[in-house]
């Protein structure tokens, strides 16, 4: 082969090497697109940070439901997990304080305590916090969601009105309660709005079969969303 011949071999073979790098380059840059997180859809809540805590977990089962047996920590987790969705799609970002049956502090003294400080730490950079619970009581005619705010605290008496407001226009439960004051460490310890939310009683027959319904505790978060929605309203955002 001649020297003409070689050299136009080598070309033909830089260009191909150039053209197989620039679509090298090309499936990186799709790729990398394809990847990017979707960004949280505007909506009433857009720029606020949320916790949601799905009140007990682990060893601590909380109350346990009269007829099935299910623990209250169970239900929490459901309900704190749809409600952080339906907030997310208002476009807030959510902090969850757990996402599975576990407990936030490892066996020893204090141990209550310091799985209840570790759930007022998750706050720190929120702008609202909500602690998903169920209620229960001796006398099983008892019954209806109530939201519970610390004494004196004016931003989480608002808050706790309006979601007390919502769950009672979307659940029209057969007790229709009123928010009030309560004294629980989680509320005592955190600076920013704080409420306490008590679903409904497992000890009540009818409320729990409805707390054992994934259509209803979907129904429970909806409410617990328009009730922070209507918050935001209320403060002008």
């Amino acid at each position: 082969m001649g020297k003409k011949g070689v050299l136009c071999i080598g070309a033909l073979l830089v260009t191909i090497l150039t053209l197989w790098i620039m679509s090298s380059r090309q499936s990186v840059t799709d790729n990398a697109a394809l990847i990017t997180p979707t960004e949280t859809p505007s909506g009433a809540l857009e720029g606020w940070v949320i916790c949601v805590d799905a009140g007990h977990g682990g060893y601590d089962g909380g109350a346990q439901a009269r007829d099935s047996g299910v623990w209250e920590k169970e239900i929490n987790l459901d309900v704190a997990l749809r409600t952080a969705q339906a907030l997310r799609s208002e476009g807030a970002q959510t902090v969850l304080t757990r996402t599975e049956d576990v407990e936030l502090a490892e066996a020893g003294k204090l141990r209550k305590r310091r799985d209840l400080q570790a759930r007022v730490d998750a706050a720190a950079s929120a702008d609202v916090f909500l602690s998903i619970h169920m209620n229960e009581y001796r006398a099983r005619t008892e019954s209806g969601p109530q939201v519970f705010y610390r004494a004196g605290q004016e931003d989480s008496r608002l808050l706790a009105g309006a979601l007390q407001a919502a769950m009672i226009a979307r659940l029209q439960p057969r007790r229709e309660r009123e928010a009030h004051t309560g004294e629980y460490y989680l509320l005592e310890h955190l600076s920013i709005p704080a409420v306490l939310v008590e679903c409904g009683f497992l000890s009540n027959a009818e409320e729990e079969s409805k707390l054992l319904d994934a259509a209803y505790r979907e129904q429970v978060a909806q409410a617990v969303c328009e009730g922070v929605c209507e918050y935001a309203r209320l403060r002008g955002k």
